[in-house]
């Protein structure tokens, strides 16, 4: 064994283009083991560079490492696992050590029930891992002096005590200037200029994995990392991660001086607590850079946030929040569901609340249930806190996590408030008013309508979406509804108001301003096409500004079915530089002109909207660039044209689904040609639209032809909860080899509360499986 230690960093929610893709935690270890005298190196996998089993295999023999670390949470534990047994695999040697928030408080016992892993790391691992790293070079026995860590010994977990930094960051060597954390191709670093939180919230771990204490860098030491990543990486944006980034405000106002002063490219995004905050230093913030603040609202309803220790009060973050509105910084609100003695109407008053103060409901401001982590309050006493845990089957390193209701709320309501949160996301609208991703939008809809009935934001977007996709009917279907159930709301009567707008063709139409037009482009510059500049049947509103002014000015005149020649100056500060200030000639011709038709009430939504015909005959490369228009020309399309090409028709029967047609798709399902492979597939998108009973019609039908439709019967049982039939499928020993069956019986283990031993057992053979054909492919 070499003196190398290698780390993986599990992320395969961020990019690699993400400040979450920066493994800082591991950087920091990484750093101080160097400062040392070992050496070593950090994989990363993420979700659009996956690493690949043969990277981990050539590292893993290459440095030859002592011991392998993973950064262990609730949701990566799985793929951890994962990654640990196959390093086991490819060197049994190796000591896998697991840090992380998941690990802190997590019970000794769990080393019983991960074969992989040895060592537990407790704790500030820049503190515990260069006192593990020497007791690991000397040999047998000398575990039981690290402090901060469990191992087992003798079959039994033995821990030494938890450890705590004490002193000043700044003895910590900096990742970012030592060289260990590479930050080439990201926009935006990671920076931590403080540690540690003194609060009591009963949903939080931190307070007590940091002792209560605060701890920082001095103003210098950040100062110097933002200015090394400026000049190594040309890195202008900074996300520091701090807790609570204002603890101090004296120390704060020093080093917003001090950012002024010597980094004023530089721009960041922070989080504290509202009530550390005032108009004078939300100024300072913004001189310095400050683009975005979040505050950590958890709840508007004052009795719910002093059930959770929260210690402040909605009033007060109303102010702050205007203040830093008015100070020009975007404000982004954390907040929970699921809380101790919430209900159902005091869950959406907290949505309700960030909505009426104007914060956009997109990254941070996306609310999620409660998470009921390790060394957190709630999760040491559960019952006490009014916490129900799900009745699974949960191995001893998975903690409650999101499984679990409460006294107040049921396991439905909180999924119908994750629904509801989901459903004002702010890219919902976007992509609405854009007319782009509108199947998918529709589909979340309409496959949970029934828990979003109690909102009127489902019936607003869908008839948004309908009216876009000219239908007519089902769109004034929504608009009754609105009337009916949900017209005495100021936001609904507002809506209703509005006129609406749908379009009608005409053949030869001339396209002007407020008209509908599909076309094809390109651009040219300097005789050659810019490939970003191409698009195939594009749909869009003369007016609307999607468009830019010269491109819209030179369609104004032109006719349905005209090629024309426009010169398009793009704007300075274009998103892209290579036409930024360019004069650009696009070769445009343009399909279709649907002129604009007002509705001012429902009944002429009724009874005066028009139906436009639409044909094109090149389906392919419209289903390539136009989804919209793909779905309305094979919906306006006789049918019997389409017979023999399935693909067309399980498109359409596929969209009919996600718009709620239900009935359409049936009876187009009823002319499928009756043959196991059409079956099993249209079973396959009534299971992914939400319609299992109906699913497992098509499913029989197509049993016992392969793996796959097996395995989307099983899951059609266990969406219906019939474990039995489920669990027969499941032994099926054909499926044996199947990854897919593997992972479902272990879910399956898990909710029919099985015994720990056979959960255990049926994860340890999917693990199995999984490294066996990862070793084949490195």
């Amino acid at each position: 064994m070499s003196g190398n230690f290698l780390f993986v960093h599990v992320n395969e929610w961020a990019d690699f283009s993400s400040p979450d893709a920066i493994p800082i935690s591991q950087g920091y270890i990484l750093a101080r083991l160097r400062q040392d005298g070992y050496s070593g190196r950090i994989l990363g996998d993420y979700q659009d560079r996956s690493l690949a089993p043969a990277e981990f295999k050539s590292a893993l023999q290459e440095l030859r490492p002592r011991a392998v670390g993973f950064s262990v949470y609730q949701e990566n534990m799985d793929k951890v696992r994962l990654w640990a047994s196959f390093a086991k695999q490819v060197d049994p040697e190796i000591t896998v050590i697991l840090g992380g928030p998941q690990v802190t408080f997590m019970p000794g016992e769990a080393l019983l029930q991960m074969r992989e892993a040895d060592i537990l790391c407790r704790g500030d691992g820049e503190e515990v891992m260069p006192r593990l790293a020497r007791a690991l070079f000397a040999g047998p026995g000398s575990l039981a002096g690290v402090e901060g860590i469990c191992y087992l010994e003798d079959g039994r977990p033995v821990e030494t005590g938890r450890h705590c930094g004490t002193g000043s960051l700044d003895e910590l060597p900096s990742p970012y200037l030592d060289g260990t954390l590479d930050c080439r191709g990201k926009a935006r670093a990671i920076l931590l200029s403080s540690r540690g939180c003194t609060s009591s919230c009963t949903f939080c771990y931190t307070p007590r994995a940091s002792n209560r204490t605060v701890r920082f860098h001095s103003v210098d030491r950040v100062l110097e990392e933002m200015q090394c990543l400026h000049q190594r990486d040309n890195i202008t944006d900074f996300w520091f991660a701090d807790p609570n980034f204002a603890w101090s405000r004296q120390r704060l106002e020093t080093f917003l001086h001090a950012i002024i002063s010597r980094a004023p490219w530089a721009t960041f995004w922070c989080q504290t607590r509202y009530n550390l905050v005032d108009a004078d230093l939300l100024a300072l913030l913004k001189e310095a850079g400050a683009h975005t603040i979040a505050f950590g609202l958890e709840s508007a309803d004052r009795a719910t946030l002093d059930r959770i220790r929260k210690g402040l009060d909605p009033d007060g973050i109303s102010r702050a929040i205007r203040l830093a509105q008015e100070a020009g910084i975007r404000v982004e609100l954390f907040t929970l569901f699921g809380l101790p003695g919430e209900t159902p109407a005091k869950a959406r008053k907290t949505l309700d609340f960030v909505r009426s103060h104007g914060v956009e409901i997109s990254g941070n401001s996306i609310s999620q249930q409660l998470h009921v982590f390790f060394g957190t309050p709630i999760a040491e006493d559960p019952a006490r806190h009014g916490i129900i845990p799900l009745a699974r089957t949960r191995p001893l390193y998975q903690s409650i996590g999101r499984e679990y209701r409460t006294g107040t709320m049921s396991e439905e309501e909180i999924l119908q408030m994750s629904l509801l949160w989901r459903l004002n996301r702010q890219d919902f609208a976007d992509d609405i008013r854009a007319g782009t991703n509108l199947f998918t939008i529709a589909g979340f809809i309409t496959r949970h309508r029934k828990l979003l009935a109690c909102r009127p934001e489902a019936d607003m977007m869908l008839a948004s979406i309908y009216l876009h996709l000219d239908e007519p009917g089902p769109a004034a279907a929504c608009l009754r509804r609105l009337r009916d159930s949900f017209g005495h709301l100021p936001e609904v009567s507002s809506f209703l108001a509005t006129p609406l707008t749908g379009f009608r063709s005409r053949r030869r139409a001339v396209a002007r301003k407020g008209c509908r037009i599909i076309f094809d482009c390109k651009g040219l510059l300097d005789g050659s096409v810019v490939p970003e500049t191409e698009c195939f049947f594009e749909m869009a509103t003369l007016g609307d500004g999607r468009l830019l002014p010269d491109f819209e000015q030179g369609m104004e005149g032109v006719k349905a079915g005209g090629l024309t020649r426009i010169m398009v100056r793009f704007p300075g500060d274009y998103g892209n530089p290579a036409l930024a200030g360019q004069e650009v000639a696009f070769n445009v011709f343009l399909h279709q002109v649907l002129e604009p038709v007002v509705y001012t009430d429902l009944a002429q939504v009724e009874e005066k909207a028009p139906r436009n015909m639409y044909r094109f005959d090149d389906l392919f490369n419209l289903k390539k660039h136009n989804e919209n228009l793909y779905y309305m020309v094979l919906r306006d399309s006789v049918l019997h044209s389409y017979t023999g090409n399935l693909p067309h028709m399980m498109a359409l029967f596929n969209y009919y689904l996600k718009l709620g047609f239900t009935e359409k798709a049936l009876d187009l399902a009823a002319t499928l040609p009756d043959e196991p492979s059409v079956m099993g597939h249209a079973g396959r998108v009534l299971l992914a639209n939400g319609l299992a009973e109906e699913a497992l019609g098509y499913l029989r039908r197509a049993a016992d032809t392969s793996a796959e439709m097996e395995n989307q019967r099983l899951k059609a049982h266990m969406a219906l909860r019939q474990w039995d039939e489920a669990e027969r499928i499941g032994a099926d020993p054909r499926l044996a080899t199947s990854l897919q069956t593997m992972h479902l019986r272990v879910r399956l283990a898990a909710l029919q509360q099985l015994p720990t031993d056979e959960y255990l057992r049926r994860m340890d053979t999917f693990l199995d499986s999984q490294v066996r054909m990862m070793m084949a492919r490195a």
